[in-house]
């Protein structure tokens, strides 16, 4: 369950950590891709770096961290 970060929230995954866990997955998912498809290393990073970029992105500016005392 994703939720803003709050100061009890223990246990509870907040948007920031689940895109952080959501950059090697795309990258692995691209790696698995080209290995299936027979890509080279090179063609299935390329392809598995362009969601995993706009994924920071969306991180960086569309939705920054702020500190808990912020909202």
């Amino acid at each position: 369950m994703l939720r803003p970060v709050a100061n009890d929230a223990r246990g509870v995954v907040s948007v920031h950590d689940a895109i952080l866990a959501l950059i090697p997955a795309l990258m692995a998912f691209a790696a698995l891709a080209g290995a299936v498809l027979s890509w080279s290393w090179g063609t299935a990073l390329a392809v598995g770096s362009v969601p995993a970029s706009t994924t920071i992105g969306y991180a960086l500016f569309y939705n920054p961290p702020a500190a808990v005392g912020e909202n």
